[in-house]
């Protein structure tokens, strides 16, 4: 098969303008396939785990007569019509041919792959504003393909040091300011306006690309991405007062590892006190299962000390896989992402057996109205996402 070579891919913005300009009538029957091998060490893969890669990508773009856009280095688009064919098949059988790519020639970082965002697919009929939204975001980035010339390279120990370094320089007041996000969590209940319940604090990673990583993939670094993570953990701890002076009800999302730092324990106070009251602590159920023990005795301690335990980063997939009553997790986050308005339902059962047991449910990650209807048809009432934040402004 003669293919032309990777580079002649059109970039993402030319992509961006097409979705732009684009009817919904003539989305009809599109979808927006989108391929992220970010989470790998792109930097030094081999040129034949690209070509690899390009070859497969031109193959479904001329068998399915696509567009193949190369939004970077790392990420790729597929702009296809799935009236001709199975939209099931073709994925998966696309996911698999990729898997055995990266277990061919990156196969010490087979382990590194994001299911959650390897391949996503995102139906144009009802989502073409939310694909140029999304597309807007992206080209704000970093690293994109035509971005002068940058090439991102992967993270190295001295850039953890780095970030301590600029904390210290400007001081958890203005490193608050510039890094340390927020995004509401709201209730949407059926035939009422949104109402916030509380605020989401995090380091965001696109203000850390912006101002220390201009020229470095986050994601590509195995272990040292979580080292990165418990730093931020430690930084985000230390700019809580000025983050959050009044001690409002809040959620912050933390590794298990990071309880156990000298800083968490300075964040404790006294051991009478409950300075954790109002605060919610968010730990990802891949992070729990990995440190099961550990996590244990964390919440143990949180909840001594007033705090509440939440279960992050949980899927429609994955729903019922750890037994949070067990755990005695006051909240679930399940992560809203193509596919879930299909699968969600059928956990009903599932989610409705926690729900009794006291277990409070949000749907995160929400990026459009779907979410929100199949959510409340299961008895689900908060939501926190683009779309969430959206309805606040225009409530």
């Amino acid at each position: 098969m003669n293919k032309p070579t990777k580079q002649k891919a059109p970039p993402g913005a030319a992509l961006l303008q097409r979705l732009r300009t684009m009817e919904p009538k003539s989305a009809q029957g599109l979808s927006l396939i989108l391929l992220s091998l970010s989470a790998l060490p792109t930097g030094s893969a081999e040129d034949k785990f690209w070509n690899g890669i390009d070859e497969l990508l031109w193959g479904y773009k001329q068998r399915y007569e696509g567009e193949l856009y190369e939004l970077s280095q790392a990420d790729r688009a597929l702009l296809i019509k799935f009236s001709e064919f199975s939209e099931i098949g073709m994925l998966s059988d696309l996911k698999v041919a990729i898997l055995r790519l990266i277990q061919q020639y990156l196969p010490e970082h087979f382990g590194l792959v994001d299911q959650t965002r390897l391949l996503r697919n995102i139906d144009l009929r009802v989502k073409l504003s939310n694909a140029v939204k999304f597309l807007e975001h992206y080209e704000k980035q970093p690293g994109k393909t035509g971005d002068k010339g940058v090439k991102l390279r992967p993270l190295q120990e001295g850039d953890i040091d780095m970030v301590v370094d600029v904390n210290k320089k400007v001081g958890h007041a203005q490193f608050s300011k510039i890094f340390v996000q927020h995004q509401k969590i709201a209730q949407v209940a059926p035939g009422k306006p949104p109402t916030p319940v509380m605020n989401e604090y995090f380091i965001g990673m696109d203000a850390l690309k912006k101002h220390v990583f201009t020229n470095v993939e986050l994601r590509a670094s195995g272990n040292l991405f979580n080292q990165l993570t418990i730093t931020l953990d430690r930084l985000l701890i230390e700019a809580f007062q000025e983050v959050n002076p009044e001690r409002k009800r809040c959620s912050i999302n933390l590794n298990v590892e990071s309880v156990f730092t000298r800083t968490f324990e300075t964040f404790l106070g006294d051991a009478d006190s409950k300075a954790l009251t109002d605060i919610l602590f968010e730990f990802r159920q891949a992070n729990i299962l990995q440190h099961f023990d550990e996590f244990e005795i964390a919440a143990n301690l949180i909840r001594s000390r007033g705090g509440t335990i939440a279960i992050d980063a949980i899927f429609a997939e994955t729903v019922g896989l750890v037994n949070l009553s067990k755990l005695r997790a006051a909240v679930a986050k399940v992560f809203w992402r193509p596919g879930a308005e299909s699968m969600l339902p059928k956990q009903h059962a599932e989610i409705k057996r926690m729900q009794d047991a006291g277990v409070i449910f949000v749907i995160a990650r929400l990026d459009d109205e779907v979410g929100i209807q199949v959510g409340q048809q299961l008895g689900i009432t908060l939501f926190q996402g683009f779309h969430v934040d959206q309805l606040l402004k225009t409530a």
